[in-house]
């Protein structure tokens, strides 16, 4: 399938990179009913390179460039020197941020300042068609944000899910390292699944207790989650989409 652009999402953690083809498009919402846009390509990930590793994500960044076949190139990134970097591959790639122009009003006091995942998750709900919506990006750090009656609000920044978890473990002195992911809600016997177990259903909980506060000050509306640990929070009613910040880039820079 012919590429129409090359999307790559650059976070905290991982670099991804996505092809947009034709055919590919927006979810739609009809009364309480989602109707989910079909996967993205997925063309690879490398994690966010460390200081001193910026040769060796030059070399497969570029590898993973020329899948782009001349379509252009379209980065969303929060990390600086990550943007640097692929500049110096690409020279032409399209900022997903502000620059690329918004559409849809904000109460921001500097959009400039705002990540340009933010911009684009909200993009995407547009995109989308929603007038309202909430958008949970679930990662490194946890961002909601509120589009209401075609306005984004603005939104809150918390720790992501998993980091408290990972924090703990590293810097206490008796506690070691215990994965993130679904375990029951009971007393732990041992401290490892005592850590899981409250690691976990703080982090899940905690964002839910922030949805469900978001919904009393803004209003209820449709939720979207997105992210790499959104699928703990998938839910009835809810659309889970891993692709949504890479279709509100290709939609901020026009890309049919």
């Amino acid at each position: 399938m012919p590429v129409r652009a090359l999307l790559i999402d650059a976070g905290n953690t991982r670099v991804a990179f996505a092809a947009w083809g034709e055919g590919d498009g927006h979810a739609r919402r009809d009364g309480e009913r989602w109707s989910a846009a079909a996967p993205l390509r997925r063309l690879g990930a490398l994690p966010t390179p460390a200081a001193g590793a910026e040769a060796a994500f030059g070399e497969a960044a570029a590898g993973l460039l020329r899948q782009a076949c001349g379509a252009p190139v379209v980065l969303v990134s929060v990390v600086p020197r990550v943007t640097d970097l692929l500049l110096a591959l690409a020279p032409d790639l399209l900022p997903a941020d502000q620059r690329a122009g918004l559409p849809f009003a904000h109460r921001l006091a500097d959009p400039a300042a705002t990540g340009g995942d933010r911009l684009c998750n909200v993009a995407a709900a547009v995109a989308a068609g929603l007038a309202s919506a909430l958008i949970v990006d679930a990662g490194t750090a946890t961002t909601i944000d509120v589009l209401r009656d075609g306005v984004f609000e603005g939104g809150v920044i918390a720790p992501g899910m998993a980091f408290a978890l990972e924090q703990i473990g590293s810097r206490a002195a008796r506690l070691g390292p215990v994965p993130f992911g679904p375990v029951p809600l009971v007393a732990g016997r041992e401290t490892g699944a005592a850590l899981a177990a409250g690691g976990f259903h703080a982090g899940v909980g905690g964002v839910e207790a922030l949805v469900a506060g978001l919904q009393r000050a803004h209003g209820t509306m449709p939720v979207v989650v997105t992210g790499g640990l959104g699928r703990h929070l998938a839910a009835a009613g809810r659309l889970h989409d891993p692709d949504w910040t890479f279709r509100g880039a290709a939609f901020l820079c026009r890309i049919p």
